[in-house]
């Protein structure tokens, strides 16, 4: 989640201008650390349990690019780890394993906690079983990015879930952006590494003193390296097809999908945009980021475009974000089918399902934060947007017709949605 003061989202929403809505999202992360979070839980809390015919395995993969340097001025390769979930058959005495792995957890405990919040995240439980056996297969493949400044970790509900429906979930991080992301070797990547890059990085460098169209660039630059960084995953995934220890075969790269929150939802809209293997878009609360430039082809996948209802903003804000809607659709529904969504009761992390359990226990620079509203709970809003995420990749990667996408459901009567199938 990300460790902002609780005005930052209100501010985020405040599109008056591009320029603005970027110099506020990511200039904070560029030049300085972000306030630490502290976390209170002291008691077990375990997340919802999983409704899919599958067990969910865990498991994480060095990726390697050598072609890409970590910083514009060095040789040091672009890495990262990403993480999967996938239908797993562990063994009938196994149990699931914890939340973080102890180098995810120690690491994030530091760069993003304060002291008073050591061992918290060990009282938070999920369900993946960690390296288990993987089901026979082949399965979909999803690609999911986080949104900026925010890690893939507090998405862990929403990518369990929909990996117990038979799908491959690859969650792959942002070097630099993510808080933190351990290395094999032990060294960590941390967020703060951001400001050596822009440093080193003539548009990041040169985007405050620019003004609009400079903080566009390096957006749209971000974007793009969050782009290529899932096509090389997906590229090293034909790889792991053929030789990983726990997923050969099991990996059906003839049906794959991306998915992403905030920015990582207008990333995966690139993705979508510079790669055919792309099958199926679904876009999570991205609309701020989503600056098309005009003479963009369509899309050639269907979408799922997703959208919360801010309710820790003011009117005008409400308004702002609703104009910015507006574009965000324009480009979006060009291509059939789409679907358009909103959840009432939800605030822009809502996506973060993790974060929404933890909320009540979290506080920064003493503060509370509000993440979704007091007439719903988040087992209810985790249970909505896995069931909708999954119905759409059901139907548009196995073929499988769902009645839930065409028009309004009495089981989820707080959710608007308009196709244009």
């Amino acid at each position: 989640m990300k460790p902002l003061p609780k005005w930052i989202i209100p501010l985020a929403a405040l599109v008056i201008g591009i320029g603005i809505v970027a110099a506020i999202i990511f200039l904070p992360r560029l030049f300085a650390a972000p306030p630490k979070m502290t976390i209170t839980l002291t008691d077990d809390l375990t997340l919802p349990p999983l409704t899919g015919p599958f067990p969910v395995g865990r498991t994480t993969v060095h990726m390697v690019n050598e072609d890409q340097p970590a910083l514009p001025r060095t040789d040091a390769p672009r890495e990262w780890v990403v993480t999967l979930f996938y239908p797993a058959r562990p063994d009938a005495d196994a149990t699931p394993g914890p939340y973080a792995d102890d180098a995810l957890k120690t690491a994030y405990t530091a760069q993003m906690l304060t002291d008073d919040s050591a061992g918290a995240l060990d009282h938070l439980h999920a369900h993946a079983f960690l390296d288990a056996l993987a089901e026979r297969g082949p399965f979909p493949v999803l690609l999911f990015s986080p949104g900026g400044g925010e890690q893939p970790l507090f998405y862990t509900a929403l990518l369990e879930q929909v990996s117990s429906f038979g799908y491959i979930v690859v969650a792959v991080p942002e070097p630099f952006d993510t808080p933190v992301i351990p290395l094999p070797d032990g060294r960590v990547l941390t967020s703060d590494q951001m400001t050596a890059w822009c440093e080193q990085d003539e548009i990041c460098t040169n985007a405050p003193k620019e003004g609009e169209a400079g903080m566009q660039a390096m957006m749209d630059q971000m974007k793009d390296n969050r782009a290529k960084d899932m096509q090389f995953t997906l590229d090293q995934l034909a790889r792991l097809n053929r030789e990983h220890p726990i997923l050969t075969g099991v990996l059906d790269l003839e049906r794959v999908g991306v998915f992403g929150h905030s920015f990582g939802g207008a990333s995966a809209v690139r993705v979508a945009q510079l790669d055919a293997r792309v099958d199926a878009l679904a876009v999570l609360d991205s609309d701020i980021f989503l600056v098309i430039p005009e003479e963009s082809a369509p899309l050639s996948q269907p979408v799922l475009h997703l959208t919360t209802a801010n309710i820790d903003v003011t009117p005008e804000e409400q308004a702002e974000i609703a104009q910015r809607n507006e574009l965000a659709v324009a480009y979006l529904r060009q291509h059939t089918p789409y679907y358009l969504l909103q959840i009432a009761g939800t605030t822009h992390q809502s996506i973060q399902t993790d974060a929404m359990f933890l909320a009540p226990y979290i506080s920064i620079a003493g503060e509370p934060v509000t993440l979704f509203a007091s007439d719903t709970t988040p087992d209810r809003l985790t249970e909505v947007l896995t069931t909708y995420v999954i119905a759409f990749f059901e139907q548009h990667l196995k073929g499988v017709t769902q009645p839930l996408l065409t028009g309004p459901s009495e089981q989820y009567p707080e959710v608007t949605i308009t196709s244009n199938p």
